[in-house]
């Protein structure tokens, strides 16, 4: 395995001690990318400060007490980095200069990490595969030619691929859970609203999200901390429902999260099983919230977050020019003819499902739901289908975590198990996770 799929905490303390030249572990990084991404298309630039970057980090005072010192971490291409365009995927936006960091790279710069570069996505995050007009593809290192998931696909692959230690992503409906699934690693959909979203591409400002994307449950909960996320721990969690309507009939992702099941209680976690949510086929109906609220979130984006002259001013501006994904020619004519008046009753069936959620939990004592991240492993590179379970921590505003299941019962493709917690529940995430992942 690759060094950079070591724990955080090594890294960082190895690169402190002087044991580790963080140089080192970033030519290690772009040597992986060299191997594999002229295939997995993983990756859409590099950070031209990166040598600089890790050059402060090898000359930092031994006592640097920085959590991420020397740990080489990828960017979605939705998030502000400064120096480097945010393009989304889109050729439109190719030349697209923000002003400076957003506010999360920044936190993790100032905890010591090294940004190698920005990584490849769903153009404009429409989707969960990886497809962009900017870097085509982003190709599964487990199935070849099949998707590796998305939106935040490349972000995924990176990390699993050895070209960064850890990676940030975006989730608005399952676009950070869904290629940390089909990647092997764990992914965190923070509470909505706890980290702040400024400096970032908006899909629908109502349910977006970043988070952080590695191999174990502690690193990402390190890179959350570092990001400015609070874990603070109300409870040690005790009690699991079991959402059996999210399962589907693949043999292969019921056998992996049974195992995940079997794991937390074999340590003492009591598993509710089954647990259902009445009407909850009428609470996901209607129209999305995506569909509703992105072209004039984004339109106010492209007015204020680029240097002059350096994007188009507007989403007709870019359909006009025609220089994006054809394929999303016709959800992008339908976005920006929505409705908004709309968004009032989507957002009221969000709340009461998030009601339908506390009632579930209060009358079960439970402190987390748990559901197969995916119902399906995809083959091709459409996009993945059995992904609705997804949306309840996108409607709710609730945290998910996304922890690997199938070793667990040999199964060779991974497969990813969903936690799902009250909102600012992240440290009963990270500590049933943490269960699973000891197993």
């Amino acid at each position: 395995m690759s060094d950079l799929c070591r724990p955080l905490a090594d890294l960082a303390g190895d690169v402190r001690a002087g044991r580790v030249r963080a140089r080192a572990l970033l030519d290690a990084a772009r040597a992986a990318m060299a191997r594999h991404d002229h295939h997995h298309h993983a990756m859409l630039a590099m950070a031209s400060d990166a040598d600089a970057q890790a050059l402060a980090c090898d000359t930092a005072p031994h006592d640097d007490a920085r959590p991420l010192l020397g740990v080489p971490i990828v960017v979605k291409d939705n998030i502000d980095v400064a120096g480097m365009a945010t393009t989304s995927g889109c050729r439109a936006l190719a030349g697209a200069m923000p002003p400076g960091d957003a506010p999360v790279v920044a936190r993790l710069r100032a905890a010591g990490a090294v940004i190698v570069g920005k990584s490849n996505l769903s153009e404009l995050s429409f989707e969960i595969r990886s497809r962009s007009s900017l870097g085509g593809d982003v190709i599964s290192p487990f199935v070849p030619g099949a998707t590796a998931g998305g939106s935040s696909g490349g972000s995924a692959v990176a990390v699993a691929l050895g070209y960064a230690a850890a990676a940030l992503g975006t989730d608005t409906g399952g676009s950070i859970r869904i290629p940390c699934a089909l990647n092997g690693l764990v992914g965190l959909r923070p509470t909505h609203g706890s980290l702040p979203m400024a400096g970032i591409a908006p899909l629908a400002p109502p349910t977006d999200t970043v988070g952080p994307m590695g191999w174990r449950v502690e690193d990402v909960a390190r890179l959350f901390a570092a990001m400015g996320g609070v874990a603070a721990e109300r409870r040690v969690p005790r009690r699991v429902g079991v959402l059996r309507a999210a399962f589907g009939a693949d043999a292969r992702v019921c056998a992996a999260v049974e195992a995940g099941l079997a794991a937390l209680a074999a340590r003492g976690i009591a598993v509710v099983d089954p647990v259902a949510l009445p009407g909850l086929e009428d609470l996901l109906a209607g129209d999305h919230i995506v569909d509703l609220a992105f072209a004039a979130a984004f339109d106010a984006y492209l007015a204020r977050a680029f240097r002059s002259g350096t994007a188009p001013a507007s989403l007709a501006e870019i359909v006009a020019g025609g220089d994006f994904l054809p394929d999303h020619r016709a959800v992008l004519l339908r976005r920006m003819a929505a409705d908004v008046s709309a968004i009032p009753a989507v957002l009221a069936r969000h709340a009461a499902l998030r009601i339908r959620l506390e009632v579930l939990c209060a009358e079960h004592g439970l402190d987390a739901l748990a559901y197969p991240t995916l119902q399906t492993l995809p083959e091709t590179l459409d996009n993945p289908a059995g992904a609705w379970a997804a949306e309840l921590a996108a409607r709710s505003g609730w945290p998910a975590i996304t922890v690997p299941v199938a070793r667990l019962a040999g199964i060779g493709r991974p497969v990813g198990l969903e936690l799902l917690a009250p909102a600012g529940g992240e440290a009963s995430l990270f500590a049933l996770a943490r269960l699973i992942e000891a197993a």
